[in-house]
C-alpha cells in the first residue's frame, strides 16, 4: 500500500472545483481543510496555497537577484540548503518541499536545537536569520498567516570570537620571527604592504597601478567570487571600504620595489601595463587569491615556529 493510501483523505468541493485535504489522521487532514476553506474565501489562489518552502525560494531569491553581493548570495544558499534538507520528526518530509504554510514554530525550533548540535553558534543564527527573512516575505504575500520564526531568539555565541584564534593580532615577536622566515616568499613585498597599510587581501589584489596617487592609494574594488570565478569586483565590501590610505615612506619603498618585481618576472605583457597594470600577482601573473596567500602564510608560520594565522591577521595587527 503507497504512503498516499495510508494517510487519510477529506474532500470538498469549492465553485465547482474539487480539493482534497491529506492528513496522517482524520483530524489532522480536518484541520487542514478548515485552514484552506479559509485561504479560499480570503480570495487567494489554490496554487499559493500549496507552494513549497523550495517553490518560495526560488521567488525571495530572484526578487533580490543584483540587490546582494554576490557572496551574499552564496551565504544564503548554503543557508537555506541546511534549512531545506531538514527533517523535522521521523516520517515527515524535509523542509523544501512542505508547504509553506504548514511550517509551525515546533518545526523552526526543532531546526534551531538540530543546527546548534552540528554548527557554530554564528552559523545557526545566520541560518535561522535568513528563515526568518524568507518566512516574513511569505507573511508579507499573504501565503501564511504569522511567521513562525518570530520570537525565537538567536543562540549567545559560547564559541571563542575568530580573532582570538587564527583571526588574530600579531606579537611583535610573531610579526619579528614571521617576516624573517618570509623573505624568499613571493608574498614577501604583499605581506610588507597589508601590515603598513591595514587594507584586507582582496582590496590589495584589486589594486592597479593608478589608484597609487602621489600621497594616497585609492581603495576602490575588491577581488571577489562569482559564479564564473574570481574577478576583481567593481566596488569593495562595504560602502565605507571606499577609501584613501596615506602613502609613507614604508609603502613608497615597498610599491617601487614591488612594481620593478613585476616587471623583472613578467615583462611589459599585454594586460600587465599601463591602466591594466596591477600591483600584486599571484606567483603565476594571475589574480591574487587569498586562499593561495593562506597557504603560503601556513607554510612560513611552521618554519617560524609562530601558532598560524590567516591573511586578515595583518589587518588586525
Amino acid at each position: 500500500m503507497s504512503k498516499m493510501k495510508e494517510r487519510k483523505c477529506i474532500t470538498f468541493t469549492w465553485r465547482r472545483k474539487k480539493y482534497y485535504c491529506y492528513g496522517r489522521t482524520l483530524a489532522e487532514a480536518s484541520e487542514k481543510l478548515e485552514d484552506l476553506k479559509r485561504y479560499l474565501k480570503a480570495g487567494k489562489r489554490h496554487c499559493d496555497y500549496n507552494v513549497t518552502l523550495d517553490r518560495f525560494f526560488l521567488r525571495f531569491s530572484d526578487e533580490r537577484e543584483g540587490a546582494v553581493r554576490p557572496s551574499t548570495e552564496r551565504s544564503n544558499r548554503a543557508a537555506y540548503n541546511r534549512i531545506a534538507s531538514f527533517v523535522p520528526d521521523e516520517g515527515e518530509k524535509r523542509l523544501g518541499i512542505t508547504r509553506i504554510n504548514e511550517i509551525d514554530k515546533d518545526k523552526v525550533i526543532a531546526l534551531q536545537k538540530y543546527l546548534s548540535e552540528r554548527h557554530s553558534s554564528a552559523t545557526v543564527n545566520l541560518t535561522v536569520g535568513l528563515f526568518r527573512r524568507i518566512m516574513r516575505s511569505a507573511l508579507s504575500e499573504g501565503l501564511i498567516s504569522e511567521n513562525p520564526c518570530e520570537g525565537i531568539k538567536d543562540l549567545i555565541r559560547v564559541e571563542a570570537a575568530a580573532r582570538e584564534g587564527i583571526h588574530r593580532a600579531l606579537s611583535r615577536e610573531e610579526t619579528r620571527r614571521f617576516f624573517k622566515e618570509a623573505e624568499d616568499s613571493w608574498y614577501h613585498g604583499l605581506y610588507l604592504f597589508l601590515i603598513n597599510s591595514g587594507i584586507r587581501c582582496g582590496e590589495a589584489g584589486g589594486l592597479y597601478v593608478m589608484d597609487v596617487k602621489r600621497d594616497i592609494v585609492e581603495i576602490r574594488r575588491t577581488v571577489t567570487r562569482t559564479e564564473e570565478g574570481y574577478i576583481i569586483g567593481e566596488d569593495v565590501k562595504t560602502g565605507a571600504g571606499r577609501r584613501d590610505i596615506p602613502v609613507t615612506r614604508e609603502l613608497k619603498d615597498i610599491i617601487i620595489s614591488q612594481r620593478m618585481k613585476n616587471r623583472e618576472t613578467f615583462g611589459l605583457r599585454d594586460g600587465m601595463t599601463g591602466s591594466g597594470e596591477r600591483l600584486f600577482y599571484s606567483p603565476e601573473g594571475r589574480l591574487l587569491l587569498a586562499a593561495n596567500v593562506d597557504q603560503d602564510i601556513k607554510r612560513i608560520c611552521k618554519k617560524a615556529g609562530v601558532k598560524p594565522f590567516t591573511v586578515h591577521a595583518f589587518r588586525d595587527t
